[in-house]
Formats: structure tokens, sequence, C-alpha cells
């Protein structure tokens, strides 16, 4: 009977972000659906600023820096809009370490209130005690209505807003960190068939993304930090802080496995695959030598074989790697990956194209099969005056590289196939 390896259930997470909690349950904005409940914001607060703009005749660089901060504002809230889907659409590992840290995450980026609040008050205060300070830069920003109380109540609900994004940005890029140095480190131990599923892996990604937009939409504060060298600094320091903790969480998530420890085995160790591509009138399925780079599985064809004409017209394929025991044939082992195949090399503008995107990632392949295959590509170097061209190992003139992006895995052991997530 088939196994599905599944993830262990858990409550559903239904805690918002402070932020998230006020909007929902502010009129008008809580009727709205939330993308245009966040242009609902946008004009309010922007009339709201327009209107003080004219009223008190102020200077024109504070309506233009109060509409870059009321915009970063608007902008980071868009970003929000899609961080609890994600994390909603992230599923269980079956490792429980992994699992674990998962769960630490979100709880810690959801739950903690107390962090939330605390570092948000710690920045406000931050901002309003240097305006306080420096009263020139806020005379010089009001004008006219420098000492009205109307104007400094609707400074500090900027600041605020803007101190609440800042530190919220840091903290999760920060958590994002932490959690991906523990899943790298976890993804070591591993055993069996106990793995984050690639679509899991994704999805993190997806996050850190997220904390890249939210530093890159601080830069519409940087003309309002110009006005001052302690602020410029600052938004510096926040910009340098959020990309190296981005590139360290990223960097750490790309050494984590697709695949459980027993299928990356048999994809690492052997060294032939029967690849399968087909039509509407005919399945063709041919021997290859391949390479697994711990994330896809690539292998070499030439351009004048039935698999390249094949896989131009439909791109499904899939890819059979087994493990036999000629002694036992019970101890048998093999993974079925189905996916996309996606070509590279091919000399043609779209081709080049690719090329440009994926030039690093052929060069390694290219090192990945010399080092498996060296007598298969030293006897092609050295039989290369007598072979037909389309076998000879010319990229773009005779032979391309197939990359495969796996859709769905089936892996079996004593007969008995377990479906894997991907």
């Amino acid at each position: 009977m088939p196994i599905l390896v599944d993830m262990p259930s858990e409550r559903p997470i239904e805690d918002r972000w402070l932020y998230e909690q006020i909007v929902e349950n502010v009129p008008p904005f809580k009727w709205l659906p939330p993308r245009l409940d966040i242009l609902a914001q946008l004009m309010l607060v922007e009339t709201i600023g327009i209107f003080a703009f004219l009223y008190f005749q102020m200077p024109t660089e504070s309506l233009i820096f109060g509409s870059l901060a009321i915009l970063y504002t608007v902008i980071w809230s868009a970003g929000c809009l899609y961080v609890i889907p994600l994390l909603r659409k992230l599923k269980n590992p079956t490792n429980e370490k992994e699992l674990m840290i998962l769960r630490s995450y979100k709880q810690n980026l959801l739950e903690n209130k107390m962090i939330e609040l605390i570092g948000s008050i710690a920045c406000f205060i931050g901002i309003s005690s240097y305006l306080i300070y420096d009263q020139d830069l806020l005379q010089r920003f009001l004008g006219q209505g420098y000492g009205n109380l109307f104007l400094y109540a609707l400074i500090l609900i900027l600041s605020w807003d803007i101190a609440y994004r800042l530190w919220l940005s840091f903290f999760t890029t920060f958590s994002a960190a932490r959690r991906s140095i523990a899943l790298a480190r976890a993804a070591k131990e591993r055993r069996g068939l106990k793995y984050t599923a690639y679509s899991e892996v994704q999805t993190l990604i997806s996050l850190d993304i997220i904390n890249l937009y939210w530093a890159g939409s601080a830069i519409l504060l940087l003309p309002i930090a110009l006005s001052s060298q302690l602020l410029f600094f600052s938004i510096i320091a926040f910009f340098g802080s959020i990309l190296v903790l981005s590139f360290i969480s990223l960097l750490s998530m790309e050494t984590i496995p697709w695949f459980p420890p027993d299928v990356e085995n048999i994809l690492f160790q052997e060294r032939f695959a029967y690849v399968a591509v087909y039509d509407k009138k005919t399945v063709h399925t041919t021997p290859v030598i391949f390479v697994y780079d711990g994330k896809y599985i690539y292998f070499a064809i030439s351009v004048k074989s039935a698999k390249y004409r094949l896989i131009k017209k439909n791109n499904s394929i899939a890819v059979l790697v087994d493990m036999r025991d000629s002694k036992n044939p019970m101890n048998n082992r093999s993974v079925l990956l189905r996916g996309k195949g996606l070509i590279l090399g091919q000399f043609s503008p779209f081709g080049i194209a690719r090329l440009l995107i994926y030039g690093l990632w052929l060069l390694r392949v290219r090192s990945l099969f010399r080092r498996k295959y060296p007598m298969y590509l030293r006897y092609y170097k050295e039989q290369a005056e007598s072979i037909p061209l389309a076998w000879k190992e010319k990229p773009f003139v005779s032979r391309v590289v197939v990359r495969l992006q796996v859709k769905s895995a089936i892996y079996w052991r004593k007969a008995a196939p377990t479906f894997l997530r991907v």
C-alpha cells in the first residue's frame, strides 16, 4: 500500500500583528478588503497631511517629506498582506527537530507581542526624542505651524507608524536569520525520509524576500534622513543590518537539501538514470548519465536526439534512478521524479538569454560531470575525430543540458512506494 509522507498537524495561525489587529477593528478600514484597506489608509492620511500643509502654510519640502513617510508606511503594509498567508501555507516538516524550529519561528514572529511592542516603543522613543532635541529641524519642517499641538500630534502618530515598521522589519529579518541557521544545522542530522519539503523551503525564502522588500521600501525615508547626520547614519545602519541578516538567511537556506537522505543517497551515488519523454503519439525512454547538485538533476542530450525534439514540444518528463542489489531484490531502492525539463545551452536568442541567467549553474554542472564521469569524458575527448558530431561534447553545437524542476517524487523500498512532498 502506498505511503504518503505527511507532517504532524498543528493548530492554525490565528494571531495577527498589533498593526493588523488595530486596522481590522477600526472603521472604515474594518469594512474594506485588505487591498482596498491599504489604499484607504493612504488616501485618508495623505488628505490630512495636505490639509495641514495648506492650512498652516508649511514649507513645500514638508509636503514632500510627509508624503514620502506616508508612502513608506503604506508600501510596507502592502508587503504585510503576504506574510500571514505564507506562514499559513507552511506545512510541518517530517523531521522533528526542523518541525520545532519552524514552530518556534512562527510563534516568535506572531505571538510574542511583548517583543513587538517593546521594540516598537524603543524605536518610537528614539525618533521622538531626537525630534524634541533638534528643534531647528522641527521648525524647518513645520514653518508657520511650529508650536501647533495638532501638528505635533500628527508628527508623533507618523513617527510611531515609522518606528513600528522599522522595528518589525528588523525583528522579522533577525528571526528569519536565526531560523535559517538552525534549519541548516538540523538538516545535517537528517535520517531516512525525515526532511523539510522543497515547497516549504521556497516559502521560507519568499518570506526572506519580503524582508528585503521592507528594507527597500525604507529608501523612501532617505530624503528625510539627509536633513540630519544622525538620522542618515541610522537609516544606513538599518539597511546594512537587514541586508547582512537577509544574506545570512538566504545563504543558509541554500545549503538545505530538497530531498530526504535516503533519496539523496540514490541521486548522489547512482551513475545512470532513465528519462521518459513523450508527445501525443509516442513515449520515448532512454538511459542517461546525470548529476545531482543537491537541488536539481541535470543530464546532457544531443540536439539530434528524439529526447531533444520531444522536450521542445512537451517539457513534461520523468526520471527514474534506481539502486539495485543483485543478491537480494528486496533491497532494491529507486526514486521516480516527475516535473518540467528546462533546456540550457541552446544556440538561439532565447537560449542565449537563459545562458545569461543560468551560466554560473552550467559551469558548476560541467564541473560535476567531470568529477563524476572522468573516464567517460576522457573517452569522448580522445575519440573526438572518429565519433559523429551529434555525440561530441560541444555545448551549443551538438549537446545541451536539461535541468529537471521536480513537481512530484515517489521513493520505492522493498516494493513499497512512498509519495514524497516536494
